[in-house]
């Protein structure tokens, strides 16, 4: 890859800023006047040129922060005419699976007007409970280990569940609704796909098993 995982992160957050800096009163999409094709390609041609550096790191410059902005505002627009004109039934239930979570993710707040806004029912965090005798025990658990940890180490917590086989893979959406500290995500499913060293996780191994000794007898 051209660029590294540190930079697309920053991109995806300048983004979202822009966009969210970029909607009226109601919260409909402000659209710019379209970007040239020779003012699309010079900035292209820059972000290949200097890989390392965000769009925050170009933008420094008004003329390149325009170029910038306008485009990420008309993909923005692109991105809901798609939307609105994909017909879910020529899909697969598993892309639209997976569209319905970006989806519901770029739109949390941002490009969607609040009024004709309608909420996604997701999946109870007690459906990936494995062992479903003892999921107001194991939600219970969850909460008071993940407590104030925030970002990774909230991460951390639900990766040692997985592990555990107190709970299966939990989807970002639904760990999301359940626990908010989470964050973005962009950081769940890396942490998620990564993992994490083995002297982080036994800690909260150990914590689990103390408090759910009935799953390990």
């Amino acid at each position: 890859m051209l660029i590294d995982e540190t930079t697309i992160n920053k991109n995806i957050q300048y983004a979202l800023s822009v966009i969210a800096e970029n909607v009226d009163k109601d919260g409909n999409l402000i659209v710019s006047e379209p970007t040239s094709m020779n003012e699309a390609t010079e900035l292209f041609a820059k972000m290949v040129g200097n890989p390392q550096k965000s769009f925050a790191d170009m933008a420094k410059s008004p003329k390149v922060a325009m170029i910038i902005n306008n485009l990420i505002i008309q993909g923005a627009q692109m991105f809901q005419k798609v939307q609105e004109q994909t017909k879910v039934e020529d899909m697969s239930s598993e892309f639209v699976s997976q569209i319905e979570e970006l989806i519901a993710e770029l739109d949390d707040g941002i490009l969607c007007n609040p009024k004709n806004k309608t909420s996604k029912a997701e999946p109870l965090f007690s459906t990936y409970i494995i062992d479903q005798s003892y999921k107001g025990e194991i939600t219970k658990v969850m909460h008071d280990v993940i407590a104030d940890r925030r970002g990774k180490d909230a991460i951390l917590v639900i990766v040692c569940a997985m592990e555990l086989g107190i709970i299966t893979r939990l989807p970002y959406l639904t760990a999301k609704k359940e626990f908010p500290s989470v964050g973005g995500r962009s950081n769940y499913n890396k942490y998620l796909s990564d993992g994490f060293l083995d002297s982080e996780k036994k800690p909260i191994k150990q914590l689990f098993k103390k408090r759910l000794p009935q799953l390990f007898s």
